[in-house]
């Protein structure tokens, strides 16, 4: 009796540890992870500031200045750069804002994990031309790497902030 006693007391203990440690390094990742993606929905809403709107004017598609930006504030948190560019999920409203006169401002940011890797957000955003301000809630879908880096972003809705921003 003893000894079934001493084996389910060691299983427990066991048991115990092992969900201890897999709840410990789980929110410790997720917490990473919505860090991941605050900071970029901050620099993606956020502007354009000087350096950007600098590297924007310069000649060319892809000029220098501007690679330079993207690889100082974005390459840290993208698995690839080079496709987020080319998919326009990097400066793709920054630019919009610029070409259109506008400054953009992330008001709330709401990230939602949905599932490993996977994470649903909503920025407010408050975008201002010549003293008058709107806003826009901007929702999708956001994926990462097992590295923690950005994949990808699908199921994009502006809730016509493009549209607005061409009047």
């Amino acid at each position: 009796m003893k000894k079934i006693m001493g084996i389910t007391m060691n299983l427990f203990v066991l048991a115990s540890v092992f969900v201890l440690a897999v709840g410990c390094s789980s929110p410790k990742e997720s917490d990473e992870n919505v860090k991941t993606i605050q900071t970029f929905l901050e620099k993606e809403f956020t502007g354009p500031n000087d350096e950007l709107m600098y590297a924007l004017e310069q000649d060319g598609a892809f000029p220098p200045e501007l690679e330079e930006y993207v690889v100082e504030n974005y390459k840290p948190l993208v698995m690839n750069w080079e496709d987020m560019i080319n998919t326009n999920h990097i400066l793709f409203f920054q630019r919009f804002a610029y070409e259109n006169g506008y400054q953009l401002k992330p008001t709330n940011i709401d990230i939602q994990k949905d599932q490993d890797h996977a994470y649903d957000y909503e920025v407010e955003v408050e975008y201002r031309k010549d003293g008058q301000t709107d806003t826009a809630a901007i929702t999708a879908r956001i994926n990462l790497h097992d590295d923690g880096k950005i994949v990808t972003i699908r199921n994009m809705n502006d809730d016509d902030l493009l549209e607005n921003m061409k009047q």
